[in-house]
């Protein structure tokens, strides 16, 4: 915020307090409370400073676009006997300064942020209208309102509270970094982007702004950056606790497991009774089996703190299911599904532990409810159609298979699922879906080929076995044609040529990538390191 115009905005707050504390009748009132005119300001300063920000929050489970949003002071109680003591003795301050001065904005904001410690939000809300009612420019009491009204939902009014408070005070950093938490929440991710680089550009210690900028990268899939804003973040506070928590999130998404389960331990350690800390790491002990039991410990402290924390339900039946307890499973599934009904990973996931339990019926009731909510997950169709085989639903059961089909063309399973359903109810079609298999498996083979060659070339020529290594990727060239990874087969074969010490080839090859991928910067790099040719003497 701009110091200059605090300052003289906080002079009239000052002043009103300095003449109640002068006034006889109220020195009895100071004497109760402890607490004296400067102290008073400097408590006031504080709970500011803790209520300006928002930051957005995220956990594993799903695409890192779920945010939810925390604060420093919304929803917040005072904690603790002296702290609650000194808070009290505030908002009684506050309130015979404005006996004096009923008409200072400052005052009634002060007070709010007491009250909103006391856990007295009504009366809180009331005194923050009085302030923006009293000063519509006072920037940091449209910026709380703002808040408040994002937690609550009403994001219109909220994203036009955060501009009043910048058009107030155009230096206001965090009123810029809340429009693009809000901005990040409402899926619009440039938006928030260059709102939380402006606030950075004018604070670039912000640690709670590079949070944020960096969960709004992860969720756009800007894993590199997203971890390099988490990293500055714990530059400028090395003890942040949600820096950490998105570090370890983000690294655990690049594939890092072992450093994440570190970075995450940490979290739970300095936040033992955080339910999304240990949800976090559960999610990354589970990642590729690493250490279901220890998961399933994680998650089960997640229920202990948040009994109605659907994902932490669901991850747990994940991983029961995975260890196959499948009756321990179908209880988390179904207490995930009770708190959030219409949660597709649920609904799917109780429906195939149903199913492997016996209870066809009961699976395709859940995937009945699935399929309505997403038409076009061919995964819950394809086994919605199963399902309905087993019942005798046969019509039925070919609609919701031509249905997975049309989803993802290139399913296999639902392809060759669909021609056996076909086949049975003696439909000509059935020859048509079984082709398409028996297509798509052949190139999935010719797929696999390819990159085993590719890969095995690459081993060649590691170990400088030129030939065999050339070779290689020359039939997976030939077997590819114009596929997908022709541009890598090409790349890589152009640069075996060179490391070989053929150049004219390697060139002839790194010029074919830039022909089919002309913006392909390794191969214009690796073209421009190449020798020119010396000129032949005469």
């Amino acid at each position: 915020m701009n110091s200059s115009s605090l300052s003289a905005r906080s002079f009239g707050s000052r002043l009103a307090l300095l003449m109640m504390f002068s006034g006889a009748s109220c020195l009895a009132q100071g004497s109760v409370t402890g607490l004296d005119a400067a102290s008073a300001l400097e408590l006031a300063k504080k709970m500011q400073q803790e209520a300006a920000t928002a930051e957005l929050q995220a956990t594993l489970d799903g695409n890192l676009k779920e945010f939810s949003i925390t604060t420093g002071e919304v929803g917040s109680q005072a904690s603790g006997l002296a702290e609650q003591s000194r808070v009290r003795a505030a908002a009684a301050i506050y309130r015979e300064a404005l006996k004096t001065d009923p008409t200072n904005a400052e005052l009634h904001f002060d007070l709010s942020l007491a009250l909103e410690k006391l856990g007295e939000a009504p009366v809180a809300q009331e005194e923050l209208g009085s302030a923006v009612r009293l000063d519509p420019n006072l920037a940091k009491a449209r910026n709380h309102l703002g808040i408040w009204c994002m937690v609550k939902g009403e994001t219109s009014k909220a994203e036009n509270e955060f501009k009043a408070a910048i058009l107030a005070d155009p230096h206001f950093v965090e009123a810029k970094n809340n429009l693009g938490v809000l901005c990040g929440r409402e899926g619009r991710g440039s938006e928030a982007v260059e709102l939380l680089r402006k606030a950075l550009e004018e604070r670039p210690q912000y640690a709670q702004a590079h949070v944020n900028l960096g969960l709004v990268l992860a969720g756009e899939r800007k894993l590199a950056e997203a971890e390099k804003e988490f990293r500055n973040a714990l530059r400028s506070s090395p003890n942040s606790l949600a820096a950490y928590s998105a570090l370890g999130m983000v690294t655990a998404k690049l594939g890092r497991g072992e450093e994440a389960v570190g970075i995450l331990q940490k979290v739970t350690r300095l936040q033992p009774n955080s339910a999304p800390a240990h949800l976090n790491l559960g999610i990354a002990l589970a990642g590729d089996g690493f250490d279901l039991p220890g998961a399933l410990e994680q998650f089960s402290e997640a229920i202990r703190l948040d009994p109605a924390s659907a994902a932490a339900h669901y991850n747990k039946g994940r991983v029961l299911f995975d260890l196959s307890r499948r009756d321990e499973a179908r209880t988390d599934l179904e207490a995930a599904r009770g708190l959030q009904p219409d949660y597709p990973d649920v609904l799917y996931l109780l429906a195939l532990a149903e199913r492997q339990l016996g209870n066809i019926q009961r699976s395709a009731e859940v995937l009945d409810h699935l399929v309505t909510l997403e038409p076009g997950n061919s995964q819950a169709q394809h086994l919605f159609g199963q399902n309905l085989l087993l019942l005798g639903k046969t019509a039925e059961a070919i609609h919701h298979l031509q249905i997975a089909v049309g989803a993802d063309p290139n399913d296999e399973a639902a392809l060759y699922s669909l021609a056996q359903a076909l086949r049975s109810a003696g439909q000509p079609e059935a020859k048509v879906f079984l082709e398409r298999f028996r297509s798509l498996k052949q190139q999935r083979e010719i797929n696999d080929r390819i990159q085993n060659l590719g890969s095995y070339g690459l081993e060649l020529a590691n170990a400088k076995d030129w030939p065999q290594a050339v070779r290689n990727f020359q039939e997976a060239i030939e077997m590819c044609g114009q596929c997908a990874s022709s541009v890598d087969l090409h790349r890589n074969l152009g640069l075996i040529y060179i490391l070989k010490g053929d150049l004219e080839e390697g060139k002839r090859e790194l010029e074919t990538v830039l022909r089919i991928k002309p913006n392909d910067r390794d191969a214009r790099k690796a073209l421009q390191s190449l020798p020119s040719k010396e000129p032949k003497p005469d």
